[in-house]
């Protein structure tokens, strides 16, 4: 008598093996995800803060080096200031940024720092 096809025993062998194979790889790949969007989100605020340090240093006659100072510069400013692309400020579910967020540039003791924020305060 001559056999086609698979027995459902052996349909089932594959099926368990795949499933387990799944399970031992699936965290894995979860977690290099998790991880791929952590650096978008630290690449895109490091362009950001090099985009407004730049713009900065271009126009040290709008933004002097005056101790405890604190400005605020739009996104839209920046990239009309051609300092940022428009197409590199996504965030990690790939949605555009808000060209209306400010980024906060603090200036104590000659040090600059750049920060993100939504509500920012010029001193």
């Amino acid at each position: 008598m001559k056999k086609n096809g698979f027995t459902l025993a052996e349909l089932l062998g594959v099926i368990v093996i795949l499933g387990l194979l799944l399970l031992l790889v699936f965290p894995s790949v979860v977690k290099e995800l998790k991880e791929g969007e952590a650096s978008i989100d630290n690449a895109v605020e490091q362009i950001i803060k090099n985009g407004a340090s730049n713009y900065v240093e271009n126009n040290k006659n709008t933004y002097p080096s005056t101790k405890n100072a604190t400005y605020c510069i739009t996104l839209s400013t920046l990239v009309n200031a051609g300092e940022i692309s428009k197409s590199l400020l996504i965030d990690k579910k790939g949605n555009e940024l808000d060209l209306e967020k400010k980024v906060e540039v603090q200036i104590q003791s000659g040090q600059k720092t750049y920060k993100m924020n939504d509500q920012c305060q010029n001193s």
